[in-house]
């Protein structure tokens, strides 16, 4: 049965430059709240300097992957289902990770959840992917901007 594109989630997209580090170092704090929070301990996200000449951060987190179509300012889903996956790193400019199936659009929408926080959305512009193994594909991409989910 086919699912009624209407009824696919719709995200609002500000592309607004300033928006996106800041949103960026929000995950990242939400990330280390409930590290220490669980284990009583201090978390330390190390820098790494890439080939790039970027400074991103080495950050492992669950996912969600929506693929998108962008048309009008909006992102709008091209599945009904989220694919999941990890991160790799993250910079305020882009995101590394890795998923369990093919993504066959240029853009995604990727959900973090604050833990207990709520959830930051990212419109990421995906750059490269590779296939590693069945179900095992890993891609960066560049954050071009924060989403808004769309009710």
């Amino acid at each position: 049965m086919v699912k009624n594109v209407d009824s696919l989630k719709s995200y609002e997209i500000n592309t607004q430059t300033s928006l996106i580090p800041s949103t960026v170092e929000r995950i990242k704090e939400a990330r280390g709240i409930a590290y220490s929070t669980f284990s009583g301990r201090p978390i330390s996200l190390c820098r790494s300097l890439e080939r790039r000449g970027e400074l991103r951060v080495k950050f492992e987190e669950p996912i969600y992957i929506s693929t998108v179509q962008l048309e009008d300012g909006f992102a709008k889903c091209t599945r009904d289902q989220p694919i999941v996956g990890v991160t790799k790193d993250i910079s305020p400019h882009g995101v590394g990770f890795c998923y369990d199936e093919k993504i066959e659009t240029d853009f995604v929408i990727a959900e973090f959840d604050l833990f207990g926080r709520g959830t930051e959305h990212l419109l990421i512009e995906i750059r490269w992917n590779e296939k590693n193994a069945p179900h095992s594909y890993v891609a960066g991409g560049l954050i071009i901007g924060v989403a808004t989910e769309v009710h």
